[in-house]
């Protein structure tokens, strides 16, 4: 019971500290440690992709149509072309192409992190097992 009358003083002396900072009339400067805004990423255009398998490295232009967080786009191989989709929030980025495999769909998830004009992730071939991929945005 003393714990929750000490809590409960500490909660509204905090209350109370803050409402003298409202009342203020000039804002107050950020911390220096606070982060800074993040430019928006926007990973729009044609990629060049490279997905590590067990029969080696496998080629692909991967291109996205960014709309907020929202991605669709096509990836393309020796295979031909698929759709995907997907989404981005802030570095992070995750997108699925879906094809079918002898009579059963079959969805492959890529998962990573944008860096200016290049990518990094993982992959999971369904219940196949996983890897690893990476992309340049070209020119």
């Amino acid at each position: 019971m003393k714990r929750a009358r000490i809590l409960a003083v500490v909660f509204a002396a905090a209350l109370a500290v803050a409402g003298s900072a409202f009342a203020q009339d000039k804002p107050k400067d950020p911390p220096k440690d606070a982060p800074k805004d993040t430019p928006k990423i926007d990973v729009s255009g044609t990629w060049d992709m490279s997905v590590e398998t067990p029969q080696g490295t496998m080629a692909l232009t991967t291109t996205f149509k960014q709309d907020g967080e929202k991605l669709t786009g096509t990836q393309s191989s020796q295979m031909g072309e698929i759709a995907l989709e997907g989404s981005i929030k802030g570095a992070d980025i995750a997108f699925a192409i879906v094809f079918n495999m002898q009579g059963q769909d079959m969805t492959i998830t890529y998962t990573g992190k944008v860096d200016g004009e290049s990518m990094t992730g993982a992959i999971e071939f369904g219940s196949f097992g996983s890897s690893t991929w990476s992309a340049k945005k070209k020119k």
